[in-house]
C-alpha cells in the first residue's frame, strides 16, 4: 500500500518551526519548559520515523527487513513514549504531579512499561507486526493493542480533565481540549482511510496550539525590560518552593518613579527602568530576574555567594546617578535581601514580604538595603496573622467601639465625641487601629468595617438617647476608599435613619490627604452628607501635604490639628508661634478648631490663652469603651 506523506512533511515543518521559535527565547528552568522540550524533541522524532515507516511499509522491498522492523519498532516506541508523555504534561500544567501517593504515580508507569516491552518482543514474536517474505509490511494478530493503548489514555486524560481540569487556567483547560480533539480527529481519520497518515499531524498542531497558548517564553516576557513578568514568576517560583529549593532574593523598588515621570517625562523614566533591568542582569549574570510591578524588579539566586555578590553590586550601582538623553538622573530605590526564602512556603507570602519590607522604609529620601531578619519577619508574620483574622472579624462582627470625649473649656465640660474602632486578637491582644485598619484598606474590607462600626454607634445612641442632650454631636471616621465607593454615602445615611436618628448628629471626617483627592465621586458624597445635614471635619490637619486650599474647597464645620504641630509647644516660642498663628486663621475662617494630643496641663493653658475652646487628649480623657463614657460624662 502507497501512504500519502503530505501531512507528515508539514508535521516536521511545524515542529522544526515551533523548535527554532522556541530556542530563540530565554527561558527558565523547570519542570514544565523540561517536559515541553521533551516532549518537542521526541515529537520531532515520532514525526520523522512517521515518514520513514509509511515508506518502508509501502515499500515492499525483501531487503533489510530487519532494518525495517527497528524503524518500525523506534517509530512505536515513540508512539507509547509521546501519549503517555501527553498525559504526564497535562498532569504538570494542571498542577496535578504534586500527587501525594507514591503508589498512584507507579500505577501511571506500569502500562507504558508494558507496552514498551511487548514492542521490544516483537522483533522475536511479531506479534504486533512483521514482514513477509516479499518484504511487506503485515500487521500482526495483537496490532489492536497499539490503538488500545492510545484510546485507553484518550479516555484517561477525559476523565482526568473532567475530575481535575478546573484546578487549571480557562485558557489552559481550552488548550488541552482542542489538542484531545484535535488528535482524536487525526487518529480516527487515519484508522478510517489507512493511506492518510494523520497522527502525526494532530500532535504537530497541537503541539502548536500548547506552544501558543501555554509555552511561548515570549508571553512572559515584559516587552519594555525584556525581563520575565510576574505571571511566569508565579508559575515558576511554585515548582522551586515544591520541591524545597533553596533560594535567595533580591527586590528592587524604584520609590520616586513617578516624581521622575513628571519631572523628566514618562521617555526618560522607560529609559531608566530599561537600564535598571540591563544592569540587573549584567550584575546577577542570570536570567531568573522579573518584572513584578512597574517600578519593582526581582531577582532569584541559587546560591549565597552569588545572593551576596549580588546583592553588593546593585547596591553600588543604584547609588550612582544615571545619564540619560543628557540628563542627571538620581532616584530613591528599596532593595529588599531575603535570604533562603523558601521558608516562606508560598508565592504569595513572598511577594507580600517584600511589600511589607518596602513599607518600613518607605519615607526614606535616598537608597536604603534592608536586609531580612527574625525581626521583620515576626512583624510581617503578625500582619499576616491580623489579616487573616480580620476576614474572621469582619464576617463575625469582632469588633468594638470606644469613645474619645472632646473637653470644652468654655463649657467646662466633655461636648462631643469622636468613635474610634478598636479590635482584639484571643492571642495577640489589642490591635493597633493603624495596623488593622491599613489592612482592611488594602484587602477591600474597610467599607464594611465601617458600616459594622456605624451600625455600632447608631445602637449605643439609640438605646442611651440621653447623650444627646449633652453630647452635641458624634464624629465618625471615613477613609479614602469608602468615599470613593460610587453610593457608599447613602449606605451610610440609610443606617442613620434606619435607627430613627437625626443625620445632623452625626459628623464625619477625613484626613488632609482624602481632601485633596478631589473626585466627582468625592463631591457626590460630600453633597449627599450636606444634603441631609451631616457636617464634615477635616482630621490631623497639618500631619500631610494638604493647605488651606484644600480646606476651603470642601464645606468642612470643624478642623482638628494634628498632634504633631502640638509637639514643642511648651519649649519653643517659634513652635508655639508658629501653631498659634494656624490656630487664629482658621478660627478667623469660622471654622471650630478642635487640638488634638494635649497631654499636659502646660499644654492645656497655652491652648485656652491662644483661644482655642476644644481639646481631645489624654488630659483629659483617653479612648474608653461604652460603660466607662457613660460613667465619665454623667
Amino acid at each position: 500500500m502507497e501512504y500519502i506523506n503530505c501531512f507528515q512533511i508539514t508535521s516536521l515543518v511545524l515542529v522544526t518551526m515551533i523548535a527554532i521559535h522556541y530556542f530563540s527565547h530565554k527561558r527558565l528552568n523547570n519542570a514544565e519548559n523540561r517536559n515541553f522540550v521533551c516532549f518537542l524533541a521526541f515529537s520531532g522524532v515520532y514525526v520523522l520515523l512517521d515518514m520513514l515507516s509509511a515508506v518502508i511499509a509501502g515499500g515492499g522491498s525483501r531487503e533489510g527487513c530487519r532494518r525495517s522492523s527497528l524503524v518500525l519498532t523506534l517509530y512505536y516506541f515513540c508512539d507509547v513514549i509521546l501519549t503517555y508523555g501527553l498525559f504526564c504534561y497535562i498532569r504538570i500544567i494542571t498542577g496535578r504531579q504534586k500527587e501525594k501517593y507514591k503508589w498512584l504515580k507507579t500505577c501511571w508507569v506500569v502500562l507504558p512499561a508494558a507496552m514498551l516491552l511487548a514492542v521490544t518482543a516483537n522483533l522475536r514474536t511479531g506479534w504486533l507486526f512483521y514482514f513477509n517474505q516479499e518484504g511487506r509490511f503485515i500487521r500482526g494478530s495483537f496490532y489492536f493493542l497499539i490503538y488500545g493503548y492510545v484510546f485507553f489514555f484518550m479516555l484517561v486524560i477525559v476523565a482526568f480533565m473532567l475530575r481535575y481540569g478546573k484546578t487549571a487556567e480557562k485558557e489552559i483547560r481550552r488548550t488541552i481540549w482542542r489538542f484531545w480533539f484535535i488528535e482524536a480527529a487525526c487518529l480516527f481519520l487515519q484508522i478510517a482511510a489507512e493511506r492518510i497518515l494523520l497522527t502525526g499531524f494532530g500532535l504537530s498542531v497541537g503541539l502548536w496550539l500548547v506552544y501558543l497558548t501555554m509555552n511561548n517564553p515570549g508571553e512572559y516576557t515584559d516587552s519594555m525590560t525584556g525581563l520575565f513578568d510576574k505571571q511566569y514568576f508565579d508559575k515558576w517560583i511554585g515548582e522551586k518552593l515544591y520541591r524545597k529549593e533553596s533560594f535567595h532574593l533580591l527586590a528592587v523598588d524604584a520609590r520616586n518613579m513617578k516624581q521622575i515621570n513628571r519631572i523628566y517625562g514618562t521617555r526618560v523614566g522607560d529609559q531608566l527602568l530599561i537600564r535598571m533591568a540591563k544592569g540587573f542582569r549584567e550584575i546577577t549574570d542570570s536570567v531568573q530576574i522579573f518584572r513584578i510591578t512597574g517600578n519593582c524588579f526581582l531577582a532569584v539566586l541559587d546560591s549565597l555567594t552569588d545572593y551576596e555578590k549580588a546583592r553588593d553590586g546593585i547596591e553600588e550601582f543604584l547609588k550612582k546617578p544615571f545619564f540619560i538623553e543628557n540628563e542627571k538622573v538620581s532616584f530613591h530605590a528599596a532593595i529588599c535581601g531575603i535570604m533562603n526564602a523558601e521558608k516562606l512556603e508560598k508565592e504569595d507570602s513572598i511577594l507580600s514580604y517584600i511589600e511589607y519590607m518596602i513599607s518600613l522604609i518607605q519615607n526614606r529620601q535616598d537608597t536604603v538595603l534592608i536586609q531580612s531578619d527574625s525581626k521583620i519577619l515576626e512583624g510581617f508574620r503578625y500582619e499576616q496573622e491580623v489579616e487573616h483574622f480580620l476576614q474572621k472579624a469582619v464576617k463575625e462582627n469582632l469588633f468594638e467601639v470606644y469613645y474619645q470625649p472632646v473637653y470644652s473649656i468654655k463649657n467646662k465640660d466633655f461636648v462631643t465625641l469622636e468613635a474610634l474602632s478598636r479590635l482584639k486578637h484571643p492571642v495577640l491582644g489589642m490591635i493597633p487601629p493603624d495596623v488593622f485598619i491599613g489592612i482592611a484598606e488594602k484587602q477591600g474590607m474597610i467599607s464594611a468595617v465601617g458600616c459594622i462600626q456605624l451600625h455600632k454607634v447608631c445602637r449605643f445612641i439609640k438605646e442611651h438617647e440621653y447623650i444627646m442632650k449633652k453630647i452635641q454631636n458624634v464624629k465618625f471616621n471615613l477613609s479614602p476608599s469608602e468615599l470613593m465607593k460610587p453610593g457608599y454615602s447613602h449606605v451610610l445615611i440609610g443606617i442613620i435613619q434606619g435607627y430613627g436618628l437625626d443625620p445632623g448628629y452625626f459628623q464625619f471626617e477625613i484626613t488632609e490627604n482624602v481632601a485633596t483627592e478631589y473626585s466627582e465621586s468625592f463631591c457626590t458624597a460630600i453633597d449627599d452628607f450636606a444634603e441631609v445635614g451631616i457636617h464634615m471635619c477635616l482630621d490631623d490637619f497639618g500631619s500631610g501635604y494638604a493647605n488651606l486650599n484644600a480646606v476651603l474647597r470642601i464645606p468642612f464645620s470643624a478642623v482638628k490639628m494634628d498632634r504633631s504641630l502640638l509637639s514643642g509647644v511648651s519649649s519653643d516660642p517659634q513652635t508655639a508661634t508658629f501653631y498659634r498663628s494656624i490656630v487664629m486663621i482658621l478660627q478667623h475662617m469660622g471654622y471650630k478648631v478642635i487640638v488634638e494630643g494635649a497631654e499636659t496641663e502646660k499644654e492645656v493653658k497655652l491652648l485656652e490663652k491662644w483661644g482655642v475652646d476644644m481639646i481631645q487628649g489624654y488630659y483629659f480623657s483617653r479612648p474608653l469603651c461604652e460603660e466607662k463614657l457613660l460613667e465619665k460624662i454623667s
